[in-house]
């Protein structure tokens, strides 16, 4: 029941979290209300995903290299460019998921101080278990840094 409820919520985010779906096309615009996947079972293994006061969504502000489902150690490239008038930190999240919606593997990433109209590359790397279907991104930023 619980592992339903999961992938009821998992679906009904996903106007929020954006599916990779292993290809090369970015992601879509996101919405100001961003949310992190929760994972279903043990998620002790998992990186948390840090909370910034004040955050909105800014996937739009993020593009993203391949990212691979296959089992073994992978990295995912990807740079923000700030949209907004203000220094600002992202977090940016990526997640490995399975068939019935649950995060298998995270990699995280904060950036701060990113200048006004700036840019920042970053790197997330994670061990990709084996079962994984595909790979969600978060990316929220905040004032400040």
């Amino acid at each position: 029941m619980i592992r339903r409820f999961v992938a009821v919520v998992a679906v009904a985010l996903s106007s929020a979290v954006v599916p990779a779906a292993c290809s090369d096309d970015p992601p879509p615009s996101s919405s100001p209300h961003d949310a992190v996947v929760e994972p279903g079972g043990d998620a002790a293994h998992l990186p948390p995903v840090p909370e910034l006061s004040g955050a909105v969504g800014a996937v739009a502000d993020a593009t993203f290299d391949h990212c691979a489902t296959t089992p073994g150690p992978h990295v995912v490239r990807g740079k923000v460019e700030n949209s907004t008038n203000e220094s600002v930190t992202y977090v940016v999240a990526v997640s490995w998921i399975d068939q019935e919606a649950d995060v298998v593997q995270r990699g995280v990433v904060r950036m701060s101080h990113v200048a006004p109209g700036g840019s920042a590359d970053f790197i997330v790397t994670a061990e990709v278990p084996d079962g994984v279907s595909s790979c969600t991104y978060y990316v929220v930023r905040a004032p400040g840094g």
